[in-house]
């Protein structure tokens, strides 16, 4: 309804590709990320939007103790992706503790994630609420989109500062 072609998608949970198909008429796969290759991408790209796993990350998950290192290997995957693409815009969607995890890994030259830092990702931990979301629901959002433009969509509610 926004008006973007969607020109491919991958995804691995088939209730999510069950999902896809039936909103966008798609005929989506099972695909695994990490197993997929930067050459057989479709080219030309303007937007990458990505959601890589977060149970690793989640601190409801086994109260936080997930594994950090096997999490790490799906944010690269997905940062190789852009970095390879080098999209006008992308934006990566997940639980507030990866913005931590980014903000480490870009600031740590002995990191995974450092190399790349030179993407110029910009995080912000945002509660989607305040986007009429009917409950409280914090999410990482990272990349390069105009996060000024994002923050008007959120209407001022009863109590709050005028935006």
């Amino acid at each position: 309804m926004a008006g973007v072609e969607v020109v491919a998608s991958y995804e691995w949970w088939q209730p999510a590709i069950d999902t896809h198909n039936g909103n966008l008429g798609g005929d989506i796969r099972p695909t695994n990320i990490r197993e997929l290759r930067n050459e057989d991408l479709p080219g030309d790209i303007d937007l990458v939007v990505g959601s890589p796993p977060c149970t690793e990350f989640s601190y409801a998950n086994r109260g936080g103790k997930g594994d950090i290192a096997e999490g790490l290997k799906d944010l690269i995957k997905f940062l190789e992706i852009v970095d390879y693409l080098k999209p006008r815009y992308w934006v990566l969607e997940n639980v507030p503790r990866v913005a931590e995890v980014l903000r480490r890994g870009f600031n740590d030259p002995s990191h995974a994630l450092y190399r790349f830092k030179r993407l110029d990702v910009e995080i912000e931990v945002f509660d989607f609420s305040d986007f009429g979301a009917a409950q409280a629901r914090k999410r990482c959002i990272a990349g390069n989109i105009p996060f000024n433009l994002l923050k008007s969509y959120a209407p001022p509610t009863a109590g709050s500062d005028s935006r």
